[in-house]
C-alpha cells in the first residue's frame, strides 16, 4: 500500500528553522516529525498532528534546557539548533508581531516570573510558518 509523504519546510521570514515530514496513514490518522530534532508524533487528523508536533519541539527545547544530566552528543546539537536558529528566529518574530503589547520589559519579567503566555505565541509563529516545500 503506497502512503503519501509530504515535506512542509518551517520558515520565519527568510530564515528556514527546520523541515516537518507528514506521512499519510489513514484511516488510522497522521504520523509527523522533525528528523533534525528526533521529535515524531501522531494525530487523527494533520492539523492535530502538527499542532502536537509544534508543542513537542518547545517541550524539547524545555527538557534540554533543564536536563538534570549531562546532554549526550546528540543533544548537544539540538541544544544548538535551538540556540543558533529556532530559537532567534522565534523571538524576532515574535517581537516584531504588531497587535499592541506591554513593552518588552513588562513581557520579559512576567516571563522570568513563571507566566509562559510566550508558549502561546511561539506556537502561534510555528504555525504560521507552515508551508509546503519542494525538499
Amino acid at each position: 500500500m503506497e502512503r503519501s509523504v509530504k515535506v512542509y519546510a518551517i520558515s520565519l521570514g527568510d530564515k528556514d528553522l527546520f523541515p516537518v515530514e507528514v506521512l499519510d496513514e489513514q484511516p488510522v490518522g497522521f504520523s509527523v516529525c522533525v528528523p533534525e530534532l528526533a521529535i515524531y508524533t501522531f494525530g487523527k487528523t494533520e492539523q492535530q498532528a502538527l499542532r502536537r508536533l509544534f508543542g513537542h519541539v518547545l517541550d524539547k527545547y524545555e527538557d534540554l534546557m533543564n536536563s538534570p544530566i549531562p546532554l549526550n552528543e546528540n543533544e548537544q546539537e539540538f541544544l544548538n539548533l535551538y540556540r543558533t536558529r529556532i530559537i532567534p528566529a522565534l523571538v524576532e518574530q515574535n517581537i516584531r508581531q504588531s497587535p499592541p503589547r506591554p513593552p518588552f520589559w513588562q513581557r520579559l519579567r512576567r516571563f522570568l516570573e513563571g507566566d509562559y503566555e510566550w508558549r502561546a505565541a511561539f506556537l502561534d509563529s510555528l504555525n504560521a510558518s507552515l508551508k509546503p516545500s519542494a525538499a
